[in-house]
């Protein structure tokens, strides 16, 4: 895959996202798997594996998720498609301090969370992770006619964002053989 196809799809992903949390006020954890239909070699793939609360509940739970949930779906999945990247998004609460100053005894109480929405994306030769700021503005109807919060996206500043750490930042080789 060349750097330019790697923008493209990376470009088409998070305007996706960032659509989906506009128009809905939040974003569902879930793994994105960019592959190639093993029936036809020329079909671009997009599938969308949510990513259950339940496993997401403790760390045992997201345990299980990684050493047994995840290989058979990629098994599953390998047996039409051909994995060529992967994505992992999901929104969470951080908080941000600044290294160098070290961490205050009561970092709790001394550092605000943010409310972030974060997209890890995993190809051969490229991998980024981007965390946006969720801000909530308000309420707003939507086009279903559902009330949802209104969200203004910011994108932060993590240098050295070519990955995360954490269960979730080396999926690609589950799926890739």
């Amino acid at each position: 895959m060349t750097q330019e196809k790697f923008l493209e799809i990376k470009e088409g992903y998070i305007k996706n996202i960032k659509r989906f949390i506009s128009e809905t006020g939040d974003i569902f954890p879930h793994i994105t798997v960019f592959a190639l239909s093993k029936k036809n070699e020329s079909e671009n793939a997009i599938i969308h594996i949510p990513i259950d609360e339940h496993f997401l509940s403790s760390e045992e739970a997201k345990d299980k998720f990684i050493d047994d949930v995840v290989p058979e779906v990629a098994k599953e999945l390998k047996k039409e498609f051909i994995p060529e990247g992967i994505a992992w998004t999901s929104e969470a609460w951080i908080r941000v301090f600044d290294k160098s100053e070290g961490i205050p005894d009561d970092w709790k109480s001394k550092t605000p969370k943010k409310e972030v929405v974060m997209i890890n994306l995993q190809f051969p030769k490229w991998k980024e992770f981007i965390v946006y700021e969720i801000k909530r503005l308000g309420k707003q109807v939507n086009e279903d006619g559902d009330l949802v919060d209104y969200v203004e996206l910011i994108e932060e500043d993590f240098s050295g964002g070519e990955e995360s750490g954490g269960r979730l930042s080396n999926l690609l080789e589950k799926f890739i053989d």
